[in-house]
């Protein structure tokens, strides 16, 4: 999912200005790669989603050929004292939407996950648990999923949540109709894609979701038209909350004062200026032990880390500027400092199906004209992972080594100048400051004309979706831990994602290969050959992995850092 750019980037960070994700959005985090002694360091990878039955306390448990996952316990009460109030600087710009089933920015992201929630969330380690599920049934061959509904879930209003309801939200997230009829740009082309029927229902092909089975009034089945080892975890993304249908129906902008699912109720939300969260006391996996989060918006969203050191904020990323200061031995802040690597990356895109990058030499000339370890270890001074491939280390908890052509400015300004005819390249940027960087070298090193245009972040996002853009810095961050919340999402030529246009067959065979294989060394083995063949078409230069640097105060405790971020604020608490 992108991330909007402040100063800096649009994703974690289109670049520059990093960004911590709250989980799928951020809260503009600085971060940093290299580690600093007495610094806490999180070196969490995901686990593969369970293929064997769990328990309550998400332990295997014998239930013939079919697997369970019971929900977790109710964590005990923390010893929270004070004021239970969270104070964080947002968006200067605020959410672009707040509508489930369309939000596609990581900004956005974080605030729906807190407002809204669905069958399943991703725990701290990044394993798929049942959310307002109380259990989950997995058939053998992995095609039918039965959830059974919390008895006591619902929504903010006090309905109580029904199997009717999860029908409705999947069968609305699926609809071509939110979109003007092109189902594939839907966000749940990619992650609801495997239910039965979804894909005719976004290509317009059928009105119904005949995958989604109402059982009864807490019991619903789904069937899946083929196994999908990750469809869990999928189903924790946005696209599959649950929303209440009368409140859809009260006109086209009900996100705005929204009767939401989650654990958190939008009390108040002042355009440009502060959004308020309320606890839902009648959250049914575990009332939020906050009562209220603040987040500031607009210009009081500004200058974060002075805010932090002035104590008027809890959390912040940390500015590339300000981590040797945050660091430093003799530092106050750097009991307070905690580093967490993501997974979110930053990579330059190259339109193949815009001139001059129609030219695959073109293509592999910007490719190999351009010393990419540089923007991680020179520009950024170190503060992030240099990119080796498009999959970032740790996913399926192995690395995931790729092959590039090394870096040869001769034979890349001897290439483009006799393609290129004068005409200039054109870089576009929401606020990073790569395409700056890439002018100045193409200029210099490749004898070539580059001009880099800066656009206003939702008319960035606009032309990223409508694939206008030829030259441009993409920063991503995963929505769920698995090397198809890259590849797939960005490089398959039906993903709504793919902001290239990039179309290569047998990269779609072997991700579609990947996304139905159980066993994970193969599935593994087919994402990496994808990933090479992605390499070798020269669409994307590879720059680098973030990390998180996020100073948290002392007095807020249950902060759950995670390579996806921040997810949920319900267990954070205020100990004064």
């Amino acid at each position: 999912m992108p991330q909007q750019a402040r100063s800096a980037r649009p994703l974690a960070g289109l670049v520059l200005a990093l960004v911590l994700l709250l989980g799928g959005c951020r809260v503009q985090f600085g971060e940093r790669s290299a580690t600093t002694p007495g610094v806490p360091v999180s070196t969490a990878t995901p686990a593969a989603v369970p293929t064997a039955p769990r328990s309550p306390a998400g332990t295997p448990v014998p239930a013939g050929t079919e697997t369970v996952i019971e929900a977790p316990p109710p964590a005990p009460a923390p010893p929270a004292s004070g004021e239970q109030r969270l104070t964080l600087a947002g968006s200067p710009d605020g959410p672009l939407t707040l509508d489930p089933a369309l939000v596609r920015d990581a900004d956005s992201a974080f605030i729906v996950r807190q407002i809204f929630r669905g069958l399943v969330r991703l725990d701290a380690n990044l394993q798929a648990v049942p959310d307002l599920a109380e259990r989950i049934r997995i058939s053998g061959d992995g095609l039918v999923y039965t959830f059974e509904l919390r008895d006591r879930a619902s929504f903010h209003d006090g309905r109580l949540l029904t199997a009717d309801d999860v029908k409705y939200s999947l069968e609305r997230a699926t609809d071509p109709a939110l979109v003007g009829g092109d189902g594939r740009r839907l966000p749940a082309w990619t992650y609801l894609r495997d239910i039965l029927g979804a894909e005719e229902r976004m290509a317009g092909q059928r009105p119904d979701l005949p995958g989604v089975e109402v059982v009864d009034t807490l019991t619903v089945r789904i069937r899946l038209v083929r196994p999908a080892p990750d469809f869990l975890t999928k189903l924790s993304s946005p696209p599959a909350f649950i929303v209440d249908r009368w409140d859809v129906a009260g006109g086209e902008d009900w996100w705005r004062t929204p009767n939401g699912s989650g654990p958190f109720v939008l009390e108040r939300w002042e355009e440009q200026r502060l959004l308020v969260l309320r606890a839902y006391r009648s959250y049914a996996p575990g009332a939020p032990v906050l009562q209220e989060v603040d987040i500031r918006l607009g210009a009081d969203a500004l200058e974060p880390m002075n805010q932090y050191e002035r104590g008027q904020i809890d959390l912040v990323s940390v500015p590339p500027w300000a981590l040797d200061r945050v660091q430093a031995p003799n530092s106050p802040l750097r009991q307070e400092l905690r580093v967490q690597p993501l997974f979110a990356g930053s990579f330059i895109l190259l339109n193949p199906n815009l001139p001059p990058l129609d030219d695959p030499a073109v293509r592999q000339a910007l490719v190999q004209g351009f010393e990419r370890e540089k923007i991680a270890l020179v520009s950024l001074n170190g503060v992030v992972q240099p990119a080796k491939g498009l999959v970032p280390d740790g996913m399926l908890g192995r690395d995931w080594p790729a092959t590039l052509p090394p870096y040869d400015p001769a034979a890349a300004r001897a290439a483009v100048q006799s393609r290129l005819s004068g005409q200039p390249l054109l870089l576009y940027t929401a606020g990073s400051g790569v395409p700056v960087t890439l002018k100045e070298v193409y200029e210099r090193d490749l004898g070539i004309q580059v001009e880099v245009l800066l656009m206003e972040w939702p008319d960035y996002l606009q032309d990223l979706t409508d694939r206008r853009l030829p030259i441009f810095v993409l920063s991503w961050v995963a929505d769920y831990p698995d090397p198809a919340s890259f590849l797939t999402a960005l490089f398959h030529s039906a993903s709504p994602d793919n902001y290239l246009g990039y179309r290569n067959p047998e990269v779609d065979r072997l991700l579609d290969s990947a996304a139905q294989e159980r066993d994970e060394h193969a599935r593994a083995q087919l994402y990496a050959e994808a990933q090479q063949r992605i390499l070798d078409d020269f669409v994307v230069i590879p720059l680098y992995w973030d990390v998180s640097y996020l100073l948290v105060k002392p007095h807020v405790r249950g902060i759950e850092l995670t390579p996806l971020g921040i997810l949920g604020l319900e267990r954070v608490w205020i100990s004064r």
